[in-house]
């Protein structure tokens, strides 16, 4: 019984320790889907301009919901360094807790480069939607760039 106790604490201890900070912010935003510039070019006028304004709601719904995950990434990581600073500071520094909290940090920030780089990519596919809709003639252009 004390064997199976012991090995259950250590699954529990093992498990929680291994589970990154981002399992605190939650899992990163979906992406939303854009129109390809071909779909915008086939719709009707109102439809196409509708697919339009919709992406653009879209993602900047996306967008507010990156800022709040990637504040809280950027919490964790401020307070992994706060905990490595007062760890080596200790009377006796732990250099296994202060390796995890490096890891930990790494990981956070290669999560927020790829939220960064995929944030890059939707707003691209933005950009050509938003082109092929204003190169259209038979669109209301006044969301269009002057020229």
């Amino acid at each position: 019984m004390l064997k199976v106790f012991g090995v259950s604490l250590l699954l529990l201890v093992v498990s929680a320790s291994a589970a990154p900070a981002q399992s605190m912010c939650g899992d990163d935003p979906i992406a939303p889907v854009v129109p390809s510039p071909a779909d915008v070019r086939q719709k009707s006028p109102a439809d196409a301009a509708a697919a339009k304004h919709g992406a653009f709601q879209d993602i900047r719904r996306w967008q507010g919901e990156l800022k709040s995950y990637r504040d809280c990434l950027d919490a964790t990581v401020t307070t992994d360094t706060r905990e490595i600073g007062e760890t080596q500071r200790a009377s006796k520094p732990d250099p296994d807790k202060v390796k995890q909290l490096q890891t930990e940090i790494a990981s956070i920030n290669r999560t927020t480069l790829k939220s960064t780089d995929e944030e890059e990519t939707v707003v691209n596919e933005f950009n050509a939607l938003s082109v092929a809709y204003c190169a259209r003639t038979d669109v209301d252009k006044t969301s269009c760039p002057k020229r």
